[in-house]
């Protein structure tokens, strides 16, 4: 995280406008990453996942009768550019299986099909009336479509977010779009009117009900409902618990700007950007709760007072309760490291703060049942599928067929944030055999988008070691393979809220090497040895990367029997949703039963 924190603090230099933290960020909030999160998922696929669940519900939901709002800005398969997506839509799924009524809401980026109109309101926002119109997709559990269970999706449409360059940012400029806080603002307001102003079935959800609002661009959904909704004795019985996914990205914008002087001088003027009047919350206490003020040695130029507009500290102020991806990235935003300059307030909200572990789709990753492999196999015949797969791997991506060395992968952004520059960095003293029988016998295949320099930096890695190690773009069909022909998996992470491959490897029998960081630690266990699924890496630095990826070779190599044992435990470790939806009922069954947090 030091190395994005240095990244900001430069972009503050750059220009004379404050544009904060987020700015450095746009280009990954809008990168097809990490990988098995963004490939294109038929809504069937989702839906089966949810009735095809294995495991049984171990707590039931006190407030079933309480209907369900997810409020997010990007949902499978309609929208994507990262794992936000594909969680809030299993988070609507398997709350509906639940027995909830339930509701998702998202922006309509395009002319989704089978979507129909179902109401308009105008809002006030910026100086101005704004008309949004809301589109409706009923999408049963039952597939025969005769059940009562199922997913109302709710697309707000308003000009402003049918855009050509992608959700968030213009792909061609490499820019934000300059109206994204208007754009949000708009969004999270027409989604605190989409339960009364919409009726799916005939009936609308009304006003009690529980919001889950999903990162910065939901962020100003818990401040309207605490100081305009509450105050004008609207959604009194409403809950709202705020979902952080990433905390590096936080909605910042700037309170002034410096414009050009309309006399003429040479130095530029600061006028004011955006007001709290320009939100509609004049009045209100909303002002202190979204305001952050930068320290002076983080001002960019003479006169700047520091204050932005900080959506996601607004959200944790006004919210409920606060939720993240998992137990240990919810311990890491308590520090100044993983906090991001608001890790006081988390520590403050800490009593009203849960992580809980996302979960993968159990259907399409699945050994037994996946038809891109070359031989399909269960915990009994784990060793003997594996090593057809092995041999498939190895031949799709032009490595050398050959059984007896130990085959090392990664899957991701290729990015510093992944530790990539440290994987390519290793690749010479991983392929350099010097008598100690483990170096000289490793494969390595890198898969992924990203910068432009790791692009490079693998292709010439496998231009150098040809056969023995392979670099490619990322490929959805190829991941799978990947998973089960790989013996090892590279995650060395600098941080990493959650997480979803090294599940998907322990799914296949493929055993992680994780820096113990965020949700990477909550999902593979390093010790007791007698029951580890993987290998961590703590600190990290390339020195500890190259011992730890000694020791995982090491053990493939020469030690087999423990090596199967990993491959085991990891291969039937549950990672469906079912245990985490147990979860979620209970922060809401909390939510529900406590008073608002701010009163």
């Amino acid at each position: 995280m030091e190395p994005a924190q240095e990244a900001a603090a430069q972009a503050n230099q750059d220009d004379g406008s404050y544009r904060g933290p987020d700015a450095q960020k746009l280009d990954q909030i809008s990168r097809q990453g990490s990988l098995s999160l963004f490939r294109d998922i038929d809504l069937a696929d989702m839906v089966k996942e949810t009735t095809e669940q294995t495991s049984e519900p171990k707590y039931i939901s006190k407030n079933l009768d309480v209907p369900v709002v997810i409020v997010t800005s990007e949902i499978s398969p309609w929208s994507k550019s990262g794992g936000l997506a594909l969680v809030t839509a299993s988070l609507a799924l398997e709350l509906a299986g639940r027995g909830h009524r339930t509701m998702a809401i998202s922006p309509m980026y395009d002319d989704y099909d089978k979507c129909n109109f179902m109401s308009s309101k105008k809002i006030w926002l910026f100086g101005w009336e704004h008309e949004v119109k809301f589109f409706h997709m009923w999408v049963p559990l039952d597939t025969e479509g005769e059940g009562t269970r199922g997913v109302d999706y709710i697309f707000v449409d308003h000009p402003c977010y049918h855009r050509p360059g992608g959700l968030y940012y213009n792909a061609q400029e490499g820019v934000e779009y300059a109206d994204n806080l208007f754009r949000f603002a708009l969004f999270t307001l027409a989604a605190l009117e989409a339960p009364c102003c919409c009726a799916p079935g005939g009936a609308a959800y009304g006003e009690k009900v529980m919001f889950l609002a999903n990162d910065w661009q939901s962020a100003l959904l818990p401040v309207y409902l605490t100081h305009r909704m509450r105050p004008m004795n609207r959604f009194r019985e409403a809950r709202c618990i705020f979902i952080v996914h990433n905390f590096g990205y936080q909605g910042i914008y700037p309170c002034n700007k410096l414009v050009p002087n309309p006399e003429g001088g040479t130095l530029p003027i600061i006028v004011k950007n955006v007001d709290i009047d320009d939100f509609g919350l004049n009045g209100t206490g909303a002002y202190d709760h979204m305001i952050y003020q930068y320290p002076p040695h983080q001002r960019s130029y003479d006169g700047d007072d520091g204050n932005v507009w900080n959506l996601t500290k607004g959200a944790l102020m006004s919210c409920d309760r606060v939720l993240t991806v998992s137990p240990g990235y919810a311990s890491e935003m308590k520090t100044p490291e993983g906090g991001f300059s608001l890790d006081a307030l988390v520590q403050q909200k800490e009593f009203f703060l849960g992580g809980i572990l996302n979960g993968i789709d159990v259907v399409t990753w699945n050994p037994r049942t996946d038809s891109q492999l070359a031989a399909r196999y269960d915990l009994d015949t784990l060793h003997e599928g594996k090593a057809a797969c092995k041999a498939q791997l190895q031949q799709k991506v032009g490595l050398k067929v050959d059984d007896s060395v130990v085959l090392v992968s990664f899957v991701g952004r290729l990015t510093m944030q992944k530790g990539i520059d440290i994987i390519l960095q290793a690749i010479p003293w991983m392929m350099e055999d010097t008598g100690n029988n483990v170096t000289g016998r490793i494969q390595v295949l890198l898969m992924g988008n990203g910068d432009e320099v790791h692009i490079r930096g693998m292709h010439e890695m496998a231009h150098r070691y040809p056969g023995r190690v392979a670099g490619i773009s990322f490929d959805p069909a190829v991941e799978h393979i990947m998973y089960a022909g790989s013996d090892l998996l590279l995650m060395p992470s600098r941080y990493e809220p959650c997480g979803l491959p090294q599940m998907c490897a322990q799914r296949y029998g493929t055993v992680p090497i994780v820096t113990l960081c965020g949700g990477l630690k909550d999902s593979v266990v390093t010790e007791p040895v007698e029951e580890a699924t993987g290998f961590g890496i703590l600190p990290l630095s390339g020195d500890k990367y190259k011992e730890v990826v000694y020791k995982a070779c090491d053990t493939y190599l020469h030690d087999p029997e423990a090596f199967k044992g990993m491959q085991s435990r990891g291969f039937v470790t549950d990672f469906s949703w079912c245990v985490r939806i147990d979860e979620y009922e209970k922060t809401i069954d909390w939510a529900i039963n406590d008073p608002p947090y701010v009163r």
